[in-house]
């Protein structure tokens, strides 16, 4: 053989050595470039999570400041036998001072809410689809009246209430509930 061929197979070898282990390191390669991604994509789904979780706390320490409300008393006013009413006493039991606060009510035979005259000492004779009671804060109450269906007198009302803290710092939708009936009349008593 000549020394010119020699080399020549030598160097095809070489070349082909050569090939074989670029091919094997772009393979490497790859797989790490795949595995970097996976590692990103890890990374960002952790991120996301952890945001999803902040976002999380941060609504949870919202509602934790915001207001609370009880149902003090309530009952059918049967006094209008066509438009019985259901009055509850609705009570702001904790939370921030509040700017206006919108009421809805739903229950069986619930038929609408009652507003309050322009004078707001009086309440109206239109029936609304919610009101406003206004400016309240803890430990305050308001009336709210509800009509009911001609021949409701028992009832469970849910009043949903919309609030917005009178400094801005957020808004809440809060539910409150209560079992109305008539009140039992008074006994007459003979002397």
């Amino acid at each position: 053989m000549d020394g010119e061929l020699i080399t020549a197979i030598a160097a095809v070898a070489v070349s082909v050595v050569g090939a074989g282990y670029a091919a094997r390191q772009a393979q490497i390669a790859k797989s790490a470039a795949r595995s970097a991604e996976a590692q990103v994509k890890a990374a960002e789904e952790q991120v996301a999570l952890m945001l999803r979780q902040v976002e999380g706390e941060e609504v949870g320490r919202h509602e934790a400041r915001g207001p609370e409300f009880t149902t003090e008393s309530g009952h059918t006013d049967i006094s209008d036998a066509n438009v019985p009413r259901g009055v509850l006493v609705l009570r702001q039991a904790s939370g921030p001072a509040l700017s206006t606060g919108t009421v809805t009510a739903t229950g069986e035979g619930v038929e609408g809410m009652r507003g309050r005259r322009n004078d707001a000492s009086h309440w109206g004779y239109d029936r609304e689809t919610n009101i406003d009671i206004g400016p309240m804060a803890s430990g305050g109450t308001e009336t709210v009246h509800v009509d009911l269906d001609f021949d409701t007198r028992k009832t469970k009302i849910v009043l949903h209430l919309t609030c917005r803290a009178q400094d801005g710092t957020g808004t809440w939708q809060r539910s409150v509930a209560a079992e109305i009936e008539p009140r039992p009349r008074p006994r007459a008593s003979w002397v």
